[in-house]
């Protein structure tokens, strides 16, 4: 794996963990990450899908590592939704433009939710996507969660960092898993899958109320016109754990599977048992590689 810039929209440098030494690749996969974490942690996963042929790049995402301002993790300034979508586009634009192959994006929990709004705009420019750890977002709790963000915005500044809104939305996620013994025990029944990321100062952290307004504001935007946009061949395919808290133990991505559904797409679900959020870290995960490698073949080869 190198690291490579891109220029984004606003001058600001994007980080780029790339896995480009393949021969003979088939196709690009463009990997979008969670919140609180950055790209170094699907080294793994992307050395896979080399080995099947993918050339694999992933942005560090507006507010996480290298993509926080200043080099605090969890800062951002303004829209930092809609600013990290353009960056995602330029990554996208970039796999195009460099290796004239096919690009397919895998998006797990925030950076799946990047992926849905990124599938709205730009499904032309895509192969498929998969979405790992996701949900359907248009809810009454989503929504409570921007009305509160955007008061604190008001009254104290977007830059403090979101402690009360990050309880109220994901303080609940470990609860059903305290007998782990671990803070994080909601991402995974691995141990040390879920030490590792303890112990990493890059992941775990709370973001400022300005990354929580826009991520609410842009989520409760999504599921309307433009999502009727999207190509009706687009292939798409929801996976999850189901003990996912994050997916509401899979109700919002049954939720998600039936919206995909309704607008004329035949996405695929599927749902491992017993296994929680951060389905490539589980300890079934070469199911869960095997599954999603043969989903991206599927559809490069069509």
């Amino acid at each position: 794996m190198k690291q490579i810039t891109l220029k984004a929209f606003d001058e600001i440098e994007i980080s780029v963990d790339l896995w480009d030494e393949v021969e003979n690749p088939v196709g690009c996969v463009q990997i979008s990450h969670g919140m609180a974490e950055h790209p170094d942690r699907y080294d793994d996963f992307a050395r896979f899908l080399n080995a099947k042929g993918y050339i694999v790049a992933a942005d560090d995402h507006r507010g996480h590592r290298k993509g926080a301002v200043n080099g605090v993790n969890g800062m951002v300034y303004g829209d930092s939704w809609n600013q990290t979508i353009s960056d995602m586009n330029v990554l996208c634009d970039y796999l195009i433009e460099t290796y004239s192959l096919p690009v397919f994006l895998f998006g797990h929990s925030y950076g799946s939710f990047l992926s849905q709004c990124f599938a709205e705009r730009y499904s032309s420019k895509l192969a498929g996507c998969i979405l790992s750890g996701t949900a359907y977002m248009k809810t009454l709790l989503l929504s409570m969660g921007k009305m509160i963000a955007g008061l604190q915005k008001l009254f104290v500044g977007g830059q403090k960092m979101g402690n009360f809104i990050n309880k109220l939305s994901f303080g609940a996620y470990n609860k059903p898993f305290l007998s782990q013994g671990q803070d994080f025990a909601w991402l995974s029944r691995d141990k040390e899958q879920v030490a590792k990321y303890e112990a990493d100062p890059d992941c775990g952290y709370v973001l400022c109320i300005d990354y929580y307004y826009y991520f609410f504001k842009g989520v409760t935007a999504m599921y309307g016109k433009d999502a009727e946009t999207i190509r009706k061949d687009f292939p798409i395919m929801i996976a999850c754990g189901g003990d996912d808290p994050v997916s509401t133990q899979t109700k919002e991505a049954v939720h998600l599977n039936e919206f995909y559904k309704g607008i004329g797409l035949q996405p695929e679900l599927k749902i491992y048992a017993g296994a929680r959020h951060e389905i490539l870290n589980e300890i079934n995960k070469d199911e869960v590689y095997a599954d999603l490698g043969a989903f991206i073949d599927k559809v490069m080869k069509k």
